[in-house]
């Protein structure tokens, strides 16, 4: 048997080293995100609202991808700098169902995608004159819930917390100042932030046997919520909401490499934390440190 639990003691060392980079680090990491620079392509070519409309509606599909996110986003944006603007929602779940047919990254499940698209097509909120208004208002979380709740999901779900994450990145690359997501607004669970939720000690995973990055990451995301949970403590620790730390962590997670040493991992990641944000070296290594506080080989 498998058990997920919390600790509490690592919860708070974890909180207390991201302290020091706070959320101006975490924006600094945004503004280089590809994510970030697909979203500035795509308000670019659209009206706001039509904008936010697209984003939202490829976040609720990105999952399952057959390639990094980073260049799925790139894929996307390409597409929709090619487009006209959609009128109204309906027209956007068309165009993002073309681009869905010929995207060459995201090819898995596409007709259950093709269907949550279809059942997004009535929701209200998602209307590019009603987004607008929810965005501005910083209603994020009602915005999130009203979601879900047409997609028949949890709110705290994936996809819909990263729809969130894409609207910030819209919205900072619209207006040209960053929108700051609330604090009780959870990380988005994925395999990478699984892994860091356990390399960082927040989350232990307890097994008869051996652990593998697979066995943890099958455990952590079995019970998200617990997860997203422990997060939300660090990021009220630190100051830094969950969605914004999210790029922190997830810049560190991709340095995980079973074929690489702890060592090697946290070299590289420091190097690339240290120069996106122009902190010291020494100072980023501490807190990289504490998020791979232990590591597998295997």
């Amino acid at each position: 048997m498998t058990i997920v639990k919390l600790n509490e003691d690592r919860i708070s060392r974890v909180g207390e080293a991201l302290k020091a980079l706070g959320l101006e680090s975490a924006l600094k990491v945004e503004e280089l995100d590809p994510q970030f620079q697909a979203a500035k392509l795509i308000v670019n070519k659209m009206g706001f609202g039509p904008a936010l409309t697209l984003v939202a509606l490829n976040s609720l599909i990105s999952y399952r991808l057959g390639g990094r996110g980073e260049d799925y986003w790139s894929e996307f944006a390409l597409f929709i700098s090619k487009v006209s603007e959609p009128k109204n929602l309906r027209d956007a779940v068309k165009l993002v169902i073309s681009f869905l047919s010929s995207s060459r990254i995201n090819i898995t499940l596409r007709r259950s995608k093709v269907s949550r698209l279809l059942r997004a097509s009535v929701i209200n909120v998602l209307e590019p004159w009603t987004i607008v208004k929810y965005v501005k208002s910083r209603n994020l979380r009602n915005l999130a819930r009203s979601m879900a709740s047409s997609l028949k999901t949890k709110w705290t779900s994936k996809t819909v917390v990263f729809a969130i994450k894409m609207l910030c990145y819209a919205y900072r690359a619209y207006k040209g100042k960053p929108l700051i997501a609330p604090f009780n607004i959870p990380i988005p669970m994925d395999s990478r932030i699984a892994k860091l939720s356990w390399t960082s000690g927040i989350v232990d995973v307890i097994d008869e046997e051996p652990l593998s990055w697979s066995k943890v990451v099958k455990a952590i995301t079995s019970k998200p919520s617990l997860t997203q949970r422990a997060w939300s403590r660090v990021a009220k620790i630190c100051g830094i909401p969950p969605i914004h730390l999210d790029s922190i962590l997830w810049l560190i997670g991709g340095f995980l490499d079973r074929k690489a040493s702890r060592e090697k991992v946290i070299e590289n990641a420091t190097n690339s934390l240290a120069r996106m944000t122009l902190r010291n070296f020494n100072d980023v290594k501490r807190v990289v440190e504490e998020v791979i506080n232990r590591y597998l080989s295997r």
